[in-house]
């Protein structure tokens, strides 16, 4: 999403600018002229090498303006968005001063009546120059914090119909994705998560699809999340065209029905314009059979109006998501109640 280089501190780039300084030389005829064209290449070489390496920076941050929603969240969310204006902002006005002064700098050198005034210049401009990128020291590091984060979001093609998938922790959300999407789901380590999200792709009828599995956002109760989880649940709304949220109601994954039902009001909440699709995973599994209820009806599902997969043996699945993505590219009007698979 971000690709920027690897941000040095303000003395690395400066040092770095010098050394590729010290070895440009200049010819000429006579002592002075030598010294005239040498102090000009070292102090442009200055400028070049600082000049050209900001820029790389500020260009590899796109508009933030411009960003889609999702994406824009997640960069205030990681690192703040005024704090990354700022800091590019400062950057930025650095390497036009630097440009201009090794400008102005060369300029002088090359008018230089002795070797010791084109030699007083340079240093001259080294050292405004120095004291320039040194102003914006705390810039360089608080970007050179920022990419650790941005660089670890992978790219996501915000256009691209996308399905997420929600649910208590060991329901099955990652073996559901792994049915419905071809291959094996990769794993997108988001700085926001503890797990990294789950992010494969299926393809029906020459159109593809994002299927998005969420472990340490969405599964569990929205008062268990920290902060940053919650603006990530908020950010991630912006992505969700629609949601599958897998029900146990074997219940071995530890999590009674009645509390699985609970996170799927949150969601609901969380989520208000996305398509909601209830299904029952672990169909493989029999009903445990609760209290206060007859063992046949304790084989039933929870819920008769939704339908009963298993994401371990892909039954069901494939079934389950022609019917999903049906009604996803006929988007109903939002609104709309969620929707119920049969």
């Amino acid at each position: 999403m971000f690709p920027i280089p690897t941000v040095p501190t303000a003395q690395e780039l400066v040092d770095r600018a010098l050394r590729r300084a010290a070895k440009a030389t200049g010819k000429g005829q006579n002592r002075l002229e030598r010294a005239r064209r040498a102090s000009v290449a070292k102090i442009q070489t200055v400028g070049d090498t600082i000049g050209t390496t900001l820029k790389k920076y500020v260009e590899a941050v796109p508009s933030l303006e411009r960003l889609p929603e999702f994406q824009r969240e997640l960069v205030d969310l990681l690192v703040g968005v005024g704090t990354l204006k700022h800091d590019l902002g400062a950057i930025d006005w650095c390497r036009d001063q630097v440009v201009r002064i090794c400008r102005q700098g060369a300029r002088a050198a090359g008018r230089a009546k002795d070797p010791t005034e084109a030699t007083r210049i340079r240093k001259a401009a080294y050292g405004r120059v120095s004291s320039l990128v040194n102003q914006i020291a705390p810039n360089l590091l608080s970007l050179a914090k920022a990419r650790g984060h941005l660089v670890r979001v992978p790219d996501i093609d915000t256009e691209m119909p996308t399905i997420v998938v929600a649910g208590y922790p060991n329901v099955g959300k990652s073996q559901f994705v792994r049915a419905v999407s071809t291959g094996k789901p990769k794993v997108a380590p988001y700085p926001f998560t503890t797990q990294g999200l789950g992010v494969g792709h299926l393809e029906r009828r020459h159109r593809r699809y994002l299927v998005v599995d969420t472990p340490g956002l969405l599964d569990r109760p929205m008062a268990e999340r920290n902060a940053v989880e919650r603006q990530a649940v908020l950010a991630l709304r912006h992505l969700a065209d629609a949601i599958v949220f897998l029900f146990d109601p074997t219940e071995t994954c530890g999590a009674p029905m009645e509390i699985q039902e609970r996170l799927l009001a949150e969601i609901r909440e969380a989520f208000p314009t996305a398509m909601i699709f209830e299904i029952e995973n672990k169909g493989d599994l029999e009903m445990p059979a609760r209290p206060n209820k007859t063992v046949e009806a304790s084989m039933k599902p929870s819920s008769t109006s939704r339908r009963r997969v298993s994401a371990l043996t892909g039954e069901g699945c494939t079934e389950f998501m022609e019917t999903a993505l049906a009604a996803i590219t006929s988007r109903v009007p939002e609104g709309a109640p969620p929707l119920r698979v049969d």
